[in-house]
């Protein structure tokens, strides 16, 4: 865990050249005022988890900072300390939008205030970052890029997208032998892939067998509101191989910064008293005759959202924190990556790791996750 404490953030600040703290009414005192409560609460002390067969072992939690891109840098960096602070250590570095901005954001303060542990995770665009290399190659170069605006000499764990490297006609076996130069080179440790089926890590597996390098983790789409059997078979195969899963859990963190159905809506819920904030907290998509489902108080997301109501008032925490606690108490769950544009997002979803569901509330959950419709 790092060492960082309020006082040095002031410094650390003040020395960057930004004095006081453009950000309206706030001044720079009022702006640290919060994060000294937040960083001397009492932190939990939370067993790390580790990455497959590997060296790695992290706090279950990984920050995605693509989303830091469109907060200002002041923002970004009370972001990364709080994460730090509280003893996070993997950090989701991808760019999504391919602006390069948030990697920037993330090397300023890496270099300023570099954490004891800091493990990054890197799932490149090989189609947008390749710089015009062709074939495997583009791989190599898509990670080199990334390393180069991180101001970092080797990913920790680089996630290859292999739905990505299909449309580009890009074979297993030539992805994993890019990504086996790239181990050799010390620029890269382990391997996880995204975009998976249970028949491509079967493959992988063998290739592993030959000499390539070995997948340890996957990355995938799996939070509360997802069907309990999309990707079934490749979660199977990959449980069997003890790989770890790394969830991109949006329902419980792009939901805090933009709710899914109109403002008006979710007030209408509160007034009425029949499905309270755990709506707010989830991710649907804003469509009339799934909004309308919800407020007759029918349909799948319906049942979701009252037993998430349910289970948060029991465990007195807010339904963000209880989703991640569902996550994280299923088999092969390593870190879910999520996402915030907010410093206290990073408390209320970090919570989640001291959770623990009792077997009645995981079974209200996962009945709830379970219907059909």
């Amino acid at each position: 865990m790092s060492d960082y404490s309020p006082v040095g953030a002031r410094a650390h600040v003040s020395q960057s050249g930004r004095g006081a703290l453009e950000t309206g009414v706030e001044s720079e005192a009022l702006i640290f005022a919060e994060d000294d409560a937040a960083f001397t609460r009492p932190v939990p002390i939370l067993a790390e988890r580790r990455v497959g067969e590997t060296e790695l072992s992290v706090f279950p939690l990984a920050l995605g900072t693509a989303r830091l891109a469109a907060v200002d840098e002041v923002a970004a960096e009370r972001i990364l300390h709080r994460f730090a602070t509280r003893g996070g250590s993997l950090y989701d570095v991808s760019d999504d939008d391919g602006s390069g901005r948030s990697q920037e954001l993330v090397a300023a303060w890496l270099a300023g205030n570099r954490p004891s542990k800091a493990l990054t995770l890197l799932t490149p665009s090989v189609e947008r970052d390749g710089e015009r290399a062709s074939g495997p190659n583009r791989l190599v170069r898509a990670v080199e890029a990334a390393l180069r605006r991180l101001r970092l000499a080797r990913i920790d764990l680089l996630v290859l997208d292999l739905s990505e490297a299909a449309r580009l006609d890009l074979g297993l076996e030539q992805l994993l032998g890019a990504a086996d130069e790239l181990v050799a080179a010390g620029k890269v440790r382990h391997l996880g892939a995204v975009g998976a089926s249970g028949d491509a890590l079967l493959e992988a597996r063998v290739l592993a067998g030959n000499g390539l390098p070995r997948i340890v983790a996957v990355r995938l789409d799996w939070d509360i509101t997802g069907k309990s059997t999309d990707d079934a078979e490749m979660r199977m195969v990959a449980a069997a191989q003890q790989l770890s899963f790394l969830p991109d859990a949006t329902a419980a963190s792009l939901a805090l910064a933009s709710p899914s159905l109109p403002p008006k809506v979710l007030a209408g819920w509160g007034r009425s008293a029949r499905l309270s904030q755990a709506m707010n907290a989830r991710v649907v998509k804003p469509e009339p005759e799934r909004a309308a489902d919800v407020l007759a108080g029918r349909g799948r997301e319906h049942r979701i959202g009252v037993a998430l109501d349910r289970v948060s008032a029991e465990l007195g925490a807010p339904p963000a924190t209880t989703q991640l606690a569902w996550l994280l108490a299923k088999r092969g769950v390593v870190a879910p990556i999520v996402q915030v544009t907010r410093p206290e997002q990073v408390d209320l979803l970090m919570d989640a790791a001291a959770v623990r569901l009792t077997r009645a509330q995981m079974l209200e959950l996962d009945r709830a996750v379970e219907t059909v419709r």
